[in-house]
């Protein structure tokens, strides 16, 4: 296993910044997802880590070796692309053992490797089948068997889902998350998709503009985000605002207690996250907030509501359909004190 060290990480294409002095810790056998918007700087940076693109500014180590000017080849890493770039000409055993070949592994080494890596992502009897004659799902798997099967000491995957089906997507999370854990490699992880890098990452990387917004385990990300960026980009958030007063944020919800101190009068700006609130019929004659459900979306397991409160703002809930609210009734919210997350005040 690698530890993988990052220092102010800059890549200039002269008109355009990629990547803006980026630094981070990857421990060895950590699961890592980069994380953002399309042109955030994820794949630039993967990219730079696996030698496919020079760092303008910066250093990449692993182990405390800067690999900044040494040869893809030489650096150890598998690579698993979006495309999967298998060989569509040859067998799935010759697709893994190319990679042997070039490092002249002798042929007795080859072949236990392989019907070793074969058996490690379920695809023993596959050895003699071309690409074509196989799903998504299981070229996937191919294309992680190739990587690992050169027995690397960093593992990277630049958006590798992006292909396949919703539900294959979900089973393909499980697998590649449980096969990182057994091989226990250290994996660099590309995505825009935040439920894959919630799902599987140790920590999440958030990306904006070639920096990064945060890192932080993925509950981090989601309960704690460090701006409104982020709140907003990770899951559906609602925006609370309110004015300070006695260390309290008096909102429509009531007072909110405030970690830290903050002058009277400033407004701030609070995360509140739609499954956090709770609906109760209006007739029930509870404490809660008075609102209207303006529409509700049913997809199964769950339900989304869009409210309007009484000042007129609206609130998006997210509910198990055990009490259902018909569009146009009255219903009271709550919501625990606790689910408020402050992210600053209002400039």
């Amino acid at each position: 296993m690698t530890e993988v060290s990052i220092e102010k990480l800059t890549k200039d294409y002269g008109q355009s910044l990629a990547v803006n002095g980026i630094s981070m810790r990857i421990a060895e056998g950590e699961f890592i997802s980069l994380l953002g918007p399309s042109g955030c700087g994820k794949t630039t940076t993967l990219k730079m880590i696996a030698g496919f693109e020079e760092a303008t500014e910066g250093a990449i180590r692993f182990d405390g070796r800067d690999v900044v000017h040494v040869p893809v080849e030489k650096r150890d890493i598998g690579m698993v692309f979006q495309n999967y770039a298998l060989f569509p000409h040859m067998t799935v055993e010759r697709n893994l053992a190319f990679g042997l070949e070039m490092r002249k592994t002798p042929k007795a080494e080859m072949r236990a490797r392989i019907a070793k890596v074969l058996d490690m992502v379920q695809l023993t009897g596959y050895a003699d089948r071309y690409p074509r004659q196989l799903s998504g799902g299981q070229q996937q798997r191919v294309a992680l068997a190739r990587a690992l099967v050169i027995e690397p000491k960093i593992l990277l995957l630049d958006e590798p889902l992006a292909n396949l089906d919703a539900k294959l997507r979900e089973e393909m999370r499980v697998f590649i998350r449980d096969l990182q854990r057994r091989v226990g490699i250290t994996t660099v992880y590309v995505t825009h998709d935040q439920a894959e890098a919630m799902t599987m990452s140790d920590r999440v990387v958030v990306m904006f503009g070639g920096r990064i917004a945060q890192i932080g385990t993925p509950a981090d990300i989601y309960e704690r985000p460090v701006s409104l960026e982020v709140a907003e980009f990770v899951g559906q958030v609602n925006i609370v605002k309110g004015k300070v007063q006695n260390g309290m944020v008096m909102t429509a919800f009531g007072a909110i207690p405030l970690t830290g101190i903050f002058p009277d009068g400033i407004e701030m700006t609070l995360a509140l996250r739609p499954e956090a609130i709770e609906l109760l019929p209006a007739a029930s004659g509870a404490m809660g907030v008075p609102a209207k459900v303006v529409s509700s979306y049913y997809s199964g397991s769950l339900v989304d509501y869009h409210l309007e409160m009484g000042d007129g703002s609206r609130l998006d809930v997210q509910t198990f359909p055990r009490n259902r609210f018909a569009d146009g009734e009255a219903v009271l919210v709550q919501v625990p004190v606790e689910r408020f997350w402050p992210l600053g005040s209002v400039a």
